[in-house]
């Protein structure tokens, strides 16, 4: 979706104001620019202030037009209000200290037009594209037409990743207009069936996981199944999962056969791979030969040339996902909005991690490579068994970030046997040191548990759903504590792991607390 996107919401009242302006609290990020536009008496000031309500500040929240700039340290994020109208060049923002909440809290601005490019509606996302759309910060123009009690029209100019979150607003109670592919209704998934031919088919549930995206199992009438992956657009998307698969099967791995797709309407139909998985192989003690197919599959990604539209994967991806941990575990155990400078400290001792990951080889690897995406689609543990789903957010990146989530995850921890052989596996095809793939391994997964704790809490907090985090909080820390006791890397992540340790038993415990 590009940059600019346009949707309306009409609210009829203040009381209805403030229902919008909480809803936008509820999907805000730490780095989103937030620009209010409209008259004098538009209603501005009064939506920052239900906003602020909204976020946890119980405090006065006054009009900054003398001040320029109000500051808050809220329960959710630090947020920065601005007024620019009495601006006479955008220079005279620069003394204010913004800079820090453009980086890690929120900035809402009233007459942004008047800050030039700082604060400039074609302000991108931090990534380029959706992975972590919910991490990553954007611009949100609301251009407000009214005035007084009456109703107001706002109009959304959206930024990529807030066009996504504004799809959550409707479960929020905020229609929002010119959204055509919002929500489902009845019927929708047997209709795109209907229009790619099938007849006498019969539809199973298989229910979601932890994204927007559905499963439904289709049996066809000679008794063949396919798998029909429900990924309403905009907050999800077919057209990557498409992408990988095809890719993959180029390169001599198993991925789904598309046999239909709508890419509008987000549905895709493909192979089935049954119901047995990698983490159903270990419960039952047949795992390691499949292990080492697993890793066949990793150095194959890693020989192959990646795709011309493969996306890499940087060290601001690096960030964006550490990051979800002062976002929102920290908060959830503090009750207050991370401070400023510990989001530049943890930044500091997590970028310099990046490197001691990325000096593995490269390739589309898939990310969220983990024994329950992989299929076991025949008996034997052979490369042409292994079935790889759950790919789409693949991307050009160290191998050392897959294979550390493989053998160190939060369903299974650490299987040092499984280890043993994916490390000499992987030595073996890729001719890579063996201390360097183990100290990647370590670090990659210590990564990975830093953006589990922050996304398990999210899902709690911002979306309702506790049963993730009960079933697997506890487990991400002690995982995240193998890691940091590595030997390999034990000194790289000393100082990474004590800055954690503070937060550690106080959010446990308000998670037993409130799930007693």
């Amino acid at each position: 979706m590009e940059n600019g996107a346009a949707y309306t919401v009409v609210v009829q009242d203040e009381a209805g104001l403030g229902r919008f302006a909480a809803a936008l609290a509820r999907v805000v990020c730490a780095g989103d620019v937030l620009r209010l536009v409209g008259p004098m008496g538009a209603g501005k000031t009064t939506l920052v202030q239900h906003f602020m309500r909204a976020m946890g500040w119980d405090g006065a929240v006054p009009s900054p037009t003398y001040t320029l700039m109000q500051t808050y340290a809220t329960a959710r994020f630090n947020v920065a209000h601005l007024d620019c109208y009495r601006l006479t060049s955008p220079a005279e923002l620069v003394p204010l200290g913004m800079e820090p909440y453009l980086n890690f809290g929120v900035v809402i601005a009233e007459w942004p037009e008047k800050a030039g490019a700082l604060l400039a509606a074609e302000r991108t996302d931090l990534l380029p594209y959706h992975i972590n759309s919910i991490e990553n910060p954007g611009v949100l123009t609301l251009t407000i037409a009214g005035e007084g009690s009456g109703a107001r029209t706002i109009t959304l100019q959206a930024s990529a990743s807030w066009a996504r979150r504004l799809s959550l607003l409707p479960s929020l109670g905020v229609e929002v207009g010119g959204m055509a592919n919002l929500g489902r209704k009845g019927g929708e998934r047997e209709a795109f069936l209907d229009s790619i031919g099938l007849q006498g088919y019969i539809l199973q549930g298989q229910g979601g996981d932890w994204s927007g995206r559905s499963y439904a199992r289709v049996t066809l009438a000679d008794g063949a199944t396919r798998m029909l992956m429900d990924a309403p657009p905009p907050i999800e998307s077919v057209a990557e999962y498409a992408d990988v698969a095809g890719y993959y099967r180029s390169i001599g791995l198993c991925a789904a056969q598309v046999y239909g797709r709508d890419d509008a309407r987000g549905f895709l139909l493909t192979d089935d791979f049954g119901d047995r998985t990698l983490f159903a192989a270990m419960a039952e003690g047949e795992q390691l030969p499949w292990f080492k197919v697993a890793a066949e599959a990793l150095a194959v990604q890693c020989n192959a040339a990646p795709p011309a539209w493969g996306r890499a994967y940087t060290r601001t991806d690096w960030w964006v996902e550490a990051v979800r941990f002062p976002n929102w575990f920290m908060p959830y155990a503090t009750g207050h909005a991370t401070a400023l400078e510990d989001y530049v400290r943890w930044q500091a001792l997590m970028l310099p991690l990046y490197e001691i990951v990325n000096a593995t080889p490269r390739g589309l690897m898939m990310w969220d490579c983990q024994s329950p995406n992989l299929m076991l689609a025949g008996d034997e543990p052979r490369l042409e068994n292994l079935a790889i789903i759950d790919h789409q957010d693949a991307r050009i990146a160290p191998v050392g970030q897959d294979v550390g989530l493989l053998v160190r995850n939060i369903r299974t921890g650490r299987t040092d046997a499984a280890e043993e052989v994916v490390v000499a596996e992987l030595v073996a095809r890729l001719g890579i040191d063996e201390t360097t793939l183990r100290r990647a391994l370590a670090v990659g997964a210590f990564h990975h548990m830093v953006r589990i704790l922050g996304g398990l809490t999210r899902l709690a907090v911002r979306d309702g759903r506790p049963a993730p985090a009960q079933a697997y909080l506890c487990r991400t820390w002690e995982v995240a504590e193998q890691c940091a006791i590595d030997p390999l890397v034990k000194d790289d992540l000393a100082a990474a792991w004590a800055f954690m340790q503070p937060f550690r038993g106080v959010g446990l415990e308000r998670l037993e607390r409130e799930n007693a």
